[in-house]
């Protein structure tokens, strides 16, 4: 979902540029919930008020659940197909390469100093050679991001 909210909401509409919606991506992440929904609210909040984060988060889960719901019905009696095996690897492999994608772009956005490409790494080892939640990397990166906001602030 992404990417496609990234497309649609930047390249699209142009309601917020690539920074502003790394740090929507960024906070919707932090908060509870799914990172798609909460951007959502956030965007159209943004964009038309109460209203547009009714709007716009009903425009996120209803599609998504009537899918499913679709999906479902349709995969209950074909629970041991092997094509159906098949088919989710490839579903399983197109998801990872969107994942993928989103990550590269937004990292072009955020990763243009050396300190927020350093603050990536230590997450990334975190999280994966570590196993350590994901809810530590991102509290660790921003209380890493304000050590050197405040440095630099004291340099100036």
């Amino acid at each position: 979902m992404l990417p496609l909210i990234q497309r649609e909401v930047v390249d699209k509409r142009r309601w917020v540029n690539e920074a502003e919606i790394l740090d929507i991506f960024a906070i919707s992440q932090s908060l509870p919930g799914v990172i798609s929904v909460n951007s959502a609210i956030f965007l159209g909040k943004r964009v038309a008020g109460i209203s547009g984060a009714i709007a716009s988060t009903l425009g996120v889960v209803f599609p998504a659940f009537f899918s499913i719901i679709l999906v479902l019905t349709i995969l209950i009696g074909l629970r041991n197909s092997l094509i159906v095996d098949k088919v989710f690897i490839g579903i399983r492999a197109a998801s990872a390469a969107l994942i993928l994608l989103a990550a590269l772009n937004l990292g072009k956005t955020a990763l243009k100093e050396k300190a927020g490409l350093i603050i990536a790494l230590l997450s990334f080892g975190m999280i994966v050679i570590f196993d350590i939640h994901a809810m530590w990397a991102v509290i660790c990166g921003g209380v890493a991001g304000l050590l050197i906001y405040w440095n630099h602030k004291e340099q100036s």
